[in-house]
């Protein structure tokens, strides 16, 4: 069960789900606002903010540049602003994925932060939090963990031991424990987490039942299956009744139950799991996103285990042949499909296939390490 992402850094806009005026009133004085006038800017900022949570991001993160440039334009680099355009432009790299660029531009926004407002203002500390997120997804786990324990204890200090930013920070410590192999940490800051996000949101918030799913994540790393199995089948439940069957955070909770019934050996229902799970993916997100492809993988894991490796293979080789479509060959979720796929042709006595496969994932691994 792959790591989810940590969930949203912070998104300030908390409008309903539809797009903001895209022009302002007319002017009350003479003539028509410039697109630098500062109502068109920031009707423009407020649609960014609309798109980036419609899921948008690349259209977002197009207005946020825009905004911030035209603000730096006739404010100056250093203006609150400006900062904030460019700041939330940092945040919507990191949705894409642009990790280094985010980092880039976040710690230039960061150093202005902190020289006007100071290190312990709430808008330095989300910057320092967003920092921390991107320095998790560079890998920089040590970095990452030092640096959000920095940001949770200022935020417990300035604005609370349960201020939703401060549990964030929490979130994203406990998050960076559990990629550096820390489980039982992990487990413990979860657990915690969970209690207090009960308390200040609800049984039924989002965040709650977010940091209820990465408790579970870590009781399956440490073993205690049936624990996980039990956590996942309350937590499907909760989310359906909240969100609905077909939310993607339903179908990860189900994805869950079905790896947990693999790791007790039942691998039939884990095998029916995984295609329920992978079927309303598809419907839900597409035949190809990422989380269906996830589920497709375990449709092929459970019948590996079943010694149905005839039948695995070719579920195997689709899943691969996705991912290389997707993400890229280079992408370590294509790398393991690789893998996969050349151990199911080895199963399959298939040697020599399997050995050229191995050798174009070692390729490919080796190219993306000489890229970062």
């Amino acid at each position: 069960l792959p790591y989810a992402p940590a969930g949203p850094l912070h998104v300030r806009w908390s409008g309903p789900d539809v797009d903001p005026p895209t022009e302002t009133e007319p002017p009350h004085g003479d003539g028509v606002p410039g697109a630098d006038d500062p109502r068109v800017l920031a009707a423009r900022l407020e649609r960014a903010f609309a798109l980036s949570r419609q899921g948008h991001l690349a259209a977002a993160l197009v207005e946020f540049e825009q905004v911030a440039a035209a603000r730096e334009k006739t404010l100056g680099h250093a203006h609150p602003d400006a900062l904030d355009a460019r700041q939330e432009a940092a945040y919507v790299l990191g949705l894409l994925g642009r990790h280094l660029d985010a980092h880039r531009v976040g710690t230039a926004v960061l150093a202005l932060r902190e020289a006007q407002a100071g290190a312990d203002h709430p808008e330095t500390l989300r910057c320092r939090h967003n920092l921390a997120y991107n320095l998790n997804r560079l890998g920089r786990l040590e970095e990452s963990h030092r640096l959000a324990q920095e940001v949770a204890a200022a935020r417990a200090r300035v604005l609370g031991t349960h201020h939703p930013d401060t549990l964030a920070s929490r979130f994203e410590v406990a998050y960076a424990l559990g990629r550096l192999g820390r489980w039982e940490e992990a487990l413990s800051a979860y657990r915690e987490l969970a209690e207090d996000r009960e308390r200040v949101l609800g049984a039924h918030h989002p965040e709650t039942l977010a940091a209820r799913y990465e408790t579970g994540l870590n009781l399956g790393r440490l073993g205690r299956a049936a624990e996980a199995l039990a956590l996942y089948r309350e937590l499907a439940a909760a989310r359906a009744a909240a969100q609905g069957g077909s939310h993607p955070e339903t179908l990860r909770a189900r994805h869950g139950i079905g790896v947990n019934l693999g790791r007790l050996g039942r691998w039939k229902e884990a095998l029916a799991e995984a295609r329920d799970t992978a079927a309303l993916r598809a419907g839900a997100l597409g035949p190809e996103h990422p989380d269906t492809l996830i589920s497709r993988r375990e449709i092929a894991v459970a019948l590996g285990w079943s010694d149905r490796w005839e039948e695995a293979l070719p579920v195997y080789r689709q899943v691969a042949a996705a991912r290389d479509r997707v993400l890229g060959p280079s992408h370590p979720d294509s790398l393991t499909s690789g893998n996969d796929l050349a151990h199911a042709l080895e199963r399959l006595g298939r040697r020599a296939e399997a050995t050229a496969v191995y050798q174009r994932v070692a390729h490919a691994r080796t190219t993306h390490v000489r890229q970062l």
